[in-house]
């Protein structure tokens, strides 16, 4: 019988720290948002970042990004909105699997005039250098433009 590796079987158990300061990760990530400064929540990520997603089929559709592909879409998502015109309310729960690497489960009200979307949404975090970076992001119904506009 074999010695079970350590970094399988034991759990992580993050800290009060731990949590909070991924959550002030998405703080400031957040406020790039609410100013819609691409620039900004590009220097957040780790390139290059895996996006996935599905399409109007339901068919899986995945890229991997580099920085000028994120600025592009982000600056197509947000279709030249007034960012002072849109709310944006996130629960977040971050599980981690260890000090370094997270997932977390986001769940947004998107409110502009009197329209209202609710998403759900998964970003993939690992430390860099120290500093919490998105990875990954995952979010169902965005296949459809990412195959019109990124040819995917």
């Amino acid at each position: 019988m074999s010695a079970q590796s350590p970094f399988t079987v034991a759990a992580f158990t993050p800290t009060a720290q731990d949590t909070a300061g991924l959550l002030a990760w998405f703080d400031r990530y957040d406020e790039h948002v609410r100013r819609n400064d691409i620039q900004a929540m590009a220097d957040m990520a780790r390139f290059p970042l895996t996006v996935m997603t599905s399409d109007s089929a339901g068919e899986y559709v995945t890229q991997q990004w580099d920085r000028a592909t994120f600025v592009q879409t982000m600056d197509l998502s947000a279709g030249g909105a007034d960012p002072t015109a849109v709310r944006i309310d996130n629960q977040r729960q971050p599980v981690f699997l260890n000090a370094d690497i997270a997932v977390v489960i986001s769940d947004s009200t998107v409110t502009t005039g009197e329209s209202t979307q609710h998403m759900r949404y998964v970003d993939v975090m690992a430390k860099t250098g120290g500093e919490w970076r998105f990875t990954s992001m995952i979010q169902a119904g965005w296949g459809d433009m990412l195959k019109q506009y990124l040819g995917a």
